[in-house]
């Protein structure tokens, strides 16, 4: 008995709960400014922050401003950049896919600008109805499949998907043709908000690790306590599964007007529950 005991011991210790996953947490946001919030610095242990800036960035004199000032804010905060790529927002980007030579140059432009970024998406949520993948999986992948070659020692994450309904479709058919995926991505605001499953479904599609590239709590799912439980539920999931490496929540500070609000901070820049939901996982990290 004693023997058995030891044993019992010994496997326990060599073999640790799913639940102790510690994954590296970020926070997503495209306004520089949100990056010196007096309230995010006294936020220890974030280690990471995600763009998400249009294709063809280096033709608009406002995106170049954008991504310069980005880049050193986030620099500065000591965060480590992800860069995800997405349609052009004029008329013709909901249908318009660019052509592969035209989206290798902006990429390569990028490269040139910012040599140390090593962290990249192709297309944020390519299979989203207002983007010009959302019938074209097959399509997108040659975009991975670019990006991965035009930088072999960049991350470049696969999918970078959304929880919608076609997750499982356009997922199965995206990965008959991407190559050698290291990391694929997704954003669960469903799973997060109301308990849907979708995150076990796309760790059930694909293999390897994930990173939680954007997920949070919605206002309109629930208000502000029902944004805060939502924190608390991807803290939950992400430490439930070992292969979720990264979690990047969005947005920092709610954008006066707009009708997306998943921000940690109302317009006014006061702290909402959803702030000490995050500031109380972060600490369960360490």
């Amino acid at each position: 008995m004693r023997l058995l005991l030891v044993l019992s011991l010994l496997i326990a210790l060599a073999v640790p709960a799913a639940a102790s996953a510690r994954p590296t947490v970020g926070i997503g946001d495209n306004h520089p400014t949100v990056f010196h919030d007096r309230s995010m610095l006294k936020l220890k242990h974030l280690k990471t922050a995600r763009v998400v800036l249009p294709w063809d960035w280096y033709k608009d004199p406002q995106q170049v401003t954008i991504a310069n000032w980005w880049m050193s804010e986030v620099r500065g905060a000591g965060l480590r950049p992800l860069i995800a790529f997405n349609r052009n927002w004029n008329r013709q980007g909901r249908r318009k896919v660019p052509s592969l030579s035209a989206y290798k140059k902006s990429f390569k432009r990028f490269r040139t600008q910012f040599p140390d970024v090593r962290d990249f998406s192709p297309w944020n949520e390519p299979n989203a109805p207002e983007q010009p993948f959302y019938r074209k999986p097959a399509q997108a992948a040659k975009f991975y499949n670019a990006m991965r070659a035009a930088c072999r020692k960049c991350t470049v994450l696969a999918g970078d998907v959304n929880d919608s309904k076609n997750i499982v479709p356009w997922v199965n058919a995206y990965k008959k043709r991407v190559k050698h995926v290291k990391v694929w991505a997704l954003h669960n605001y469903k799973d997060s908000t109301v308990k849907r499953g979708t995150t076990r479904v796309f760790l059930r599609l694909v293999r390897g690790p994930v990173w939680l590239t954007e997920t949070g709590g919605l206002t309109n799912r629930g208000g502000l306590k029902g944004q805060a439980r939502a924190v608390k539920r991807v803290f939950a999931l992400a430490r439930a599964n070992k292969r979720i490496k990264r979690v990047y929540f969005y947005q920092w500070k709610r954008v006066k007007g707009s009708h997306w609000d998943s921000a940690f901070l109302d317009a006014k820049g006061k702290r909402r529950p959803a702030y000490y939901a995050l500031r109380n996982g972060l600490k369960k990290q360490h």
